[in-house]
C-alpha cells in the first residue's frame, strides 16, 4: 500500500479540543493540510475562530467552536455542531489542558481540583461522549489522548499537572481495553517540553536554554515535530494499534 492511502486522513472528521492555539492547533493544521475536516473546540472561541479562518485560507476545512471541557452540555452540543455541519467525528484529539506550578506544601485543594477537573474529568467527559456516539452508529474510530512525559517522570511544583497526566495514561490504557471492540482505537501522544502558551510559567527566563540543555537533540519541540504522530494515529496507518504511547521529546526522557 502506498504512503498516502496509508496515512490518508482526507475522509475524517477530527475534533481537536483546545485546538485554537499551541499544540493543539499545530496537530490541527497538519490534518487539515492533508485534506481532514477539523473542529477547533476551545474555551478562548475568539482565538479558535481566528485560527480556523487561518486554516481556511489555506484551503483547509475547519470550524471553530466554543467548549470548556467541564461541561457536559456544552460537550454534547459541540458534537452536535460538529456532525451538522461537517459530518461525524471519527477522530478526536483530546488536547485540552491546564497546567499549575507550585510547591506541593502550598498547593490548594481548589487548585489541586481545577487541574484535575480539565486534565482528567474533562478528557474523560469528551471521550466518553465520541465512544457513546461511535457505538451507536457502529463506527470504528481514533481517540488520541494528549498526556506528557511527566506521566512518569515528575520535575518538582508540578504535582497536580504530573498526576494527572499519569492519570490521563492509564485512562488511556482503561478505554483502549474495553472499546477495542467496537474498533475504536485510544492512544496517546506524550510530547516533551514544547514552547507553547501552557509552558510559558516554566520556560520564562533561563528556562528554555536549561530544557534544552536537557534534551538529547539539543532543542526544544516545535508543532511540526508531531506531525508524524498524529498522523499516524489518525488514519489507518495505526489500525492495530490500541492502548499505546508515543513519546515525542527529543530524547529528554531517556536523557540524565
Amino acid at each position: 500500500m502506498l504512503a498516502s492511502e496509508l496515512f490518508d486522513v482526507s475522509s475524517e472528521v477530527v475534533l481537536v479540543t483546545g485546538g485554537g492555539s499551541g499544540i493543539g492547533l499545530a496537530m490541527a493544521q497538519t490534518l487539515a493540510s492533508n485534506g481532514a475536516r477539523v473542529v477547533l473546540a476551545d474555551v478562548a472561541l475568539e482565538r479558535a475562530e481566528a485560527s480556523a479562518a487561518a486554516i481556511r485560507s489555506e484551503g483547509g476545512a475547519a470550524l471553530a467552536i466554543g467548549l470548556d471541557v467541564r461541561s457536559e452540555e456544552m460537550i454534547g452540543s459541540a458534537f452536535d455542531r460538529a456532525e451538522a455541519e461537517l459530518g461525524a467525528v471519527g477522530v478526536l484529539i483530546n488536547n485540552a489542558g491546564i497546567a499549575h506550578r507550585d510547591k506541593a506544601a502550598a498547593l490548594s485543594p481548589k487548585a489541586w481540583r481545577s487541574v484535575m477537573e480539565v486534565n482528567v474529568d474533562g478528557a474523560f467527559a469528551v471521550a466518553q461522549e465520541a465512544a457513546r456516539r461511535m457505538i451507536r452508529d457502529r463506527r470504528a474510530g481514533s481517540i488520541i489522548n494528549i498526556s506528557s512525559i511527566l506521566a512518569d517522570r515528575p520535575i518538582r511544583q508540578v504535582a497536580a499537572y504530573s498526576a494527572s497526566k499519569a492519570a490521563l495514561s492509564q485512562l488511556t490504557r482503561s478505554l483502549a481495553l474495553e472499546w477495542a471492540k467496537h474498533e475504536i482505537r485510544v492512544n496517546e501522544i506524550r510530547p516533551g517540553w514544547f514552547e507553547t502558551g501552557l509552558t510559558d510559567p516554566f520556560l520564562k527566563g533561563p528556562g528554555a536554554k536549561i530544557m534544552a540543555a536537557q534534551t538529547p537533540m539539543g532543542r526544544l519541540g516545535i508543532g511540526l515535530d508531531l506531525a508524524g504522530a498524529v498522523l499516524l494515529l489518525a488514519s489507518d496507518a495505526s489500525r492495530y494499534m490500541t492502548g499505546s504511547t508515543i513519546t515525542v521529546d527529543g530524547g529528554h526522557s531517556i536523557g540524565k
